[in-house]
């Protein structure tokens, strides 16, 4: 082997340990790093989302109701007369006597001055209780009937549109109406008239003249 030859060589297997050196440290393409990579799955922190099961509907709650409660109607003292005005309220009830000083046709309603009426015998007794003195006993007075009127108080009272009123024509006993009521409470003397009267339910539904000699 010349030298020339032999200088080759030598030069040649000096470069190969070199150019291995290089290849190991040159990275694959292709190929991951991984001190690069994420952190493990198995030491990652996540919050797993809330599912409903399956067969569950998940509903929000009712928003508060803000409507306030209508307020109760106040009763009235008394009910609606048929005629659309207010029945005047009254402690009045079943027979009442006394005089009528004045009818309201258009309200349906009267004036009613309120007395103790008495009878036959209940009618001597008050007058002795009364100290009624003999000689005033005229014409049935304390011995037919009799009655009180110590108290100046006045009534409104309503009248039922279907009242029965009879008044008297002489002593004939004549049907007639509320209007033929204040025709004859109208006339001289006309409230002076005693009357029977019944009332139910707060209102008047009989009114009858009594004779009076």
């Amino acid at each position: 082997m010349n030298a020339t030859r032999r200088t080759s060589l030598v030069a040649l297997l000096a470069i190969i340990p070199l150019a291995v050196m290089t290849g190991c440290s040159t990275s694959t393409p292709g190929t991951a790093n991984p001190a690069a990579g994420s952190a493990s799955p198995a030491t990652a922190s996540v919050s797993p989302s809330p599912t409903a099961p399956d067969n569950v509907t998940m509903t929000p709650p009712p928003a508060e109701s803000t409507t306030t409660p209508p307020s109760a109607p106040e009763p009235s003292p008394q009910d609606p007369a048929p005629n659309g005005t207010a029945a005047q309220p009254t402690d009045l009830n079943g027979e009442v006597y006394g005089f009528i000083r004045g009818v309201d046709v258009a309200r349906s309603e009267l004036t009613l001055d309120k007395v103790d009426w008495f009878w036959g015998a209940d009618a001597e007794h008050a007058c002795a209780v009364d100290s009624v003195p003999d000689e005033a006993h005229l014409d049935g007075w304390c011995s037919v009937y009799y009655f009180r009127n110590v108290n100046p108080r006045l009534r409104v009272v309503s009248v039922s549109p279907n009242a029965a009123i009879t008044t008297l024509e002489g002593t004939t006993p004549v049907s007639g109406d509320l209007q033929a009521l204040a025709d004859r409470t109208g006339t001289p003397g006309g409230e002076y008239h005693p009357y029977r009267i019944i009332v139910t339910d707060g209102a008047i539904v009989e009114i009858t003249q009594i004779y009076q000699p």
